[in-house]
């Protein structure tokens, strides 16, 4: 079991995120086991990621985790493109600037053979690492009776999640990604 580096969320400096990993052989990539979440007031609870692995493993048992993979990432990546592209508080944009903006991105970034799809808002990675923390019966407490505004925190806690997953199965870190897609749709309008 490897830990990752304590981590803070963006908007909530006073929430700490440490992933421990593990070699998961189905799906050949160190993968993140559990979250250990640290609150102000030594508060710290684990959250539980199994599920995730779960549901990919069930994937690749029945053989199409690889073409799940390739939809996967071109998911992760369009999505990560479009919320740059919506940050970036631009005039509405048509879609070919929107690949003009993404191919810019794309290179600028070092991204081997990626794709990019104008509409895709979400990755299934996203829908499966909420659906986990959903259920976590401690944080959604937690987020309910704390001062947090707890959807936000949840939407970002995912967002934190989904980034270990991505960059676990497909050895690329899109944690700049949204940013750089900031500043090039800046550029380019």
């Amino acid at each position: 079991c490897v830990d990752t580096q304590p981590a803070h969320l963006k908007r909530y400096s006073d929430i700490t995120i440490k992933a421990s990993t593990y070699v998961c052989e189905e799906l050949c990539c160190l993968f993140p086991e559990r979250l250990l979440l640290s609150l102000s007031g030594g508060i710290t609870f684990p959250v539980d990621l199994k599920n995730i692995k779960e549901t990919l493993i069930a994937m690749a048992e029945k053989g199409n985790l690889c073409d799940w993979k390739e939809q996967e990432r071109k998911a992760a990546i369009s999505s990560r493109i479009n919320l740059g592209i919506a940050q970036a508080d631009v005039p509405p944009i048509d879609d070919a600037i929107k690949n003009k903006i993404a191919a810019k991105v794309i290179e600028n970034t070092n991204l081997k053979n990626a794709a990019f799809e104008p509409n895709y808002a979400q990755s299934s990675v996203t829908q499966i690492v909420y659906s986990c923390l959903f259920k976590n019966e401690i944080l959604m407490n937690m987020l309910e009776e704390s001062s947090f505004h707890g959807l936000l925190c949840l939407n970002e806690l995912t967002e934190y999640v989904a980034l270990q997953v991505h960059n676990s199965l497909f050895s690329e870190d899109l944690s700049s990604l949204v940013e750089t897609t900031k500043n090039e749709a800046h550029h380019q309008s």
